[in-house]
């Protein structure tokens, strides 16, 4: 995979390098923004490192203008850098950016930010691919379809020769035409069937009634068009295209009918297939990959909706904002595998804990939240007491672990999300400057003071 880095730091550049193609990737290097955006613009990378802070254009802007490229197809970009605060890692989101790398570089760090990019790329090019071939398949299906018209119109001439399968049959469903592809299809000679019911041979006995009615309808005058399952020779299925149209007598009087059926069972396990890949790449793009819960922005986007309700008046709701205390001096007494350990296990303690219906998720680092919808302030406060003594009894092989609690209800003054989430900030610090492991709310006018 083709990698630009830029860096305007020659060492770091040079480092960051090296590592990258140890691990197998074709690297190629901007001493500066400006210089990265030259050769992006030249020949787009799927994979963009840059540092944050660099003079002229920085990290933050080179990100803006790659994703305005859109039609030059999905480049996943990676920040590196040593700010870790809440607010500049939501800018940068907010920017564009997927990831980021903390400076001075961790190699284990970047092999696994890597290998979370390497998924969602590699996902999004079958997906990109499965979706063209699927529009051929689609553009060829519609072909098939203009030619059963045309077959329908020059039926005598054309009937045995067209490339789709085609039956007539009369009101009771007897076979009285059966054309060669239909044999492909369906695996049964035009002798077997003739003068056989459609009962007998290719509709399952569960279609029966619906198939029946179809009949009707076609004896009355009118055409059909949907998708069956249909029954072959072999005693396999087959996804088809079934088209019904009536056959009119010397008269105009309707004497039967004839079925054309396309195989589209390809299109439909590509459609499956398809389903299944975009519910899997929505749930990594919404999902933090350490403790399963949903990322921050997954928890912005219920965070606004909750908001919206509220503010229309519909219900009111309450966030939580806890983090594990002394998580930093955790990491570096026991090992940051140690550290990932503790968060996946505060993480579960709070899925099975946290009431129905309520969004559990990783705000960033060590803090994690929880929306609770239709929680009044005193409510939401017994759900985060209930939640910190969860933790603070949880088992764990290095030292107990605990947390503290910020809790705070949505106020008809505030006016944002990030209103509400300052307030829960401010408590959350109250807490901690309570001594941790508590759980603290503002006073309304200590309230309005933090939104």
């Amino acid at each position: 995979m083709r990698v630009l880095i830029a860096e305007d730091d020659g060492v770091s550049r040079l480092v960051l390098r090296k590592a990258l193609e140890e691990m197998g990737y074709s690297v190629q290097s901007a001493k500066d923004g400006a210089e990265a955006w030259e050769l992006f613009q030249k020949h787009p990378f799927p994979l963009v490192i840059s540092d944050w802070m660099m003079p002229g254009t920085d990290g933050i802007e080179l990100c803006r203008r790659v994703r305005s490229l859109r039609e030059k197809g999905y480049t996943y970009f990676i920040l590196l850098t040593a700010r870790d605060s809440k607010e500049d890692r939501l800018h940068a989101i907010e920017s564009g950016a997927d990831d980021f790398l903390s400076k001075p570089l961790d190699r284990a760090e970047l092999a696994s930010r890597l290998s979370v990019a390497r998924r969602i790329l590699d996902m999004e090019h079958r997906l990109r691919d499965q979706k063209e071939e699927l529009e051929l398949k689609t553009q060829a299906l519609e072909m098939s379809q203009e030619m059963i018209q045309q077959a329908n119109l020059r039926f005598r001439e054309l009937f045995d020769n067209v490339p789709v399968a085609c039956y007539t049959f009369d009101a009771g469903g007897v076979i009285y035409e059966w054309n060669r592809a239909a044999t492909l299809l369906y695996g049964w000679h035009e002798y077997e069937v003739l003068t056989r019911s459609i009962f007998d041979t290719i509709i399952r006995e569960e279609d029966r009634e619906a198939m029946q009615a179809l009949i009707q309808q076609v004896m009355q005058g009118n055409g059909s068009i949907g998708e069956s399952i249909d029954r072959c020779r072999d005693g396999s299925t087959r996804y088809v295209l079934r088209s019904l149209f009536p056959l009119h007598g010397s008269a105009g009087e309707v004497v039967g009918g004839i079925c054309a059926s396309v195989d589209i069972t390809q299109r439909v396990q590509y459609e499956r297939e398809l389903r299944a890949l975009n519910e899997r790449l929505e749930s990594l793009a919404f999902t933090d990959a350490l403790t399963g819960l949903l990322n921050h922005r997954a928890m912005q986007d219920r965070l606004a909706e909750a908001f919206a309700e509220a503010r229309r008046g519909e219900a009111t709701f309450s966030f939580v904002l806890l983090d594990i205390d002394h998580f930093k001096r955790f990491n570096d007494t026991y090992g940051h595998q140690a550290g990932d350990e503790v968060l996946r296990l505060v993480a579960q303690v709070l899925q099975e804990n946290a009431p129905s219906g309520s969004s559990v998720a990783r705000y960033g680092g060590e803090e994690l939240s929880v929306i609770l919808p239709r929680h009044r302030l005193e409510d939401a406060l017994a759900v985060a007491e209930a939640l910190r003594q969860a933790i603070a009894t949880t088992p764990n092989p290095y030292r107990q672990i605990t947390a503290s609690f910020g809790v705070a209800e949505y106020m008809s003054y505030m006016h944002s999300p990030s209103d509400l989430v300052e307030v829960a900030d401010a408590a959350l610090y109250e807490a901690k400057r309570a001594g941790r492991n508590c759980v603290r709310p503002l006073l309304e006018d200590a309230q309005r003071k933090a939104a």
